[in-house]
């Protein structure tokens, strides 16, 4: 009777031992799934952080290169302007430097002469010059300052915003609308100027003086009246922060606009 007693105690015991232990057990493996749990959580975290990351530098490295082919095209621009600038100004010096002057030559012709001649140098060089200046600036702006300016914008900001516009529309719009003014006016005068010289050089030739004159004034009304007229919206200043593609309302109506000229 001892003896089944003792069994019984002892059964109890080892019960309630495999109980206590499947318990502690149970409890060890509640707790280690929710650490696998929580593991995978932060993995998850992590792997979309990184997503995140690698999204936001992938839009800011397609959004600095946009930048600067904003800026190499608006450096050709300025080349363009510059390379006619230094090629017209040029000729009119050319002009003046080799000009066979009569000895029965009108002083007041010759002094029209040369203040248009020197305006049309003057106003050409000036217009390089700012250009030139203007593509110093640009080139410096987007090795230094485009992409600091750029990481700096918002996720949401990216698409909407245009760092390289908003900087020229503040430092160097002004300055690039004088020097295309400065070219714009050099081009009337180097026109007036070969009309002058026609009465100059060939003083005694008035067909040929008359005749050359007439080309400059053709030359003079093609220049307002075709290329100047058609493509002077070209210069007006941006009014928005925003550059329109072929998917905005705006843009398909200008595509479609049969009065814009092409």
């Amino acid at each position: 009777m001892a003896t089944l007693l003792t069994g019984l105690v002892v059964d109890s015991l080892i019960n309630n031992y495999d109980k206590a232990n499947e318990a502690m057990w149970r409890k060890e493996d509640l707790a280690h799934r929710r650490q696998e749990r929580q593991w995978r959580i932060d993995d998850l975290q992590r792997e979309l952080e990184w997503r995140l990351q690698d999204i936001r530098t992938e839009r800011v490295h397609k959004k600095i290169a946009n930048e600067q082919r904003q800026a190499e095209t608006r450096n050709e621009h300025l080349s363009a302007i510059s390379e006619i600038s230094a090629e017209l100004s040029g000729f009119a010096l050319v002009s003046i430097i080799n000009i066979n002057l009569p000895r029965d030559i009108d002083l007041t012709l010759l002094w029209v002469y040369g203040v248009a001649s020197a305006l049309t140098i003057c106003c050409m060089v000036l217009s390089l010059l700012a250009c030139t200046f203007l593509m110093l600036a640009v080139t410096r702006y987007c090795a230094h300052e485009l992409e600091t300016d750029v990481k700096q914008l918002e996720d949401a900001h990216i698409d909407n915003s245009h760092p390289f516009n908003r900087w020229w529309l503040a430092k160097c719009e002004v300055d690039w609308q004088l020097a295309y003014d400065l070219f714009r006016a050099g081009v009337t005068l180097f026109l007036v100027e070969l009309a002058i010289v026609a009465w100059v050089q060939y003083n005694h030739y008035h067909i040929t003086s008359i005749s050359i004159t007439m080309v400059a004034f053709v030359g003079f009304m093609i220049w307002h009246s075709r290329i100047w007229s058609k493509w002077r919206y070209l210069m007006h200043r941006p009014t928005v922060d925003r550059i329109l593609d072929e998917n905005t309302p705006l843009m398909q109506n200008r595509t479609h606009d049969p009065d814009r000229p092409c």
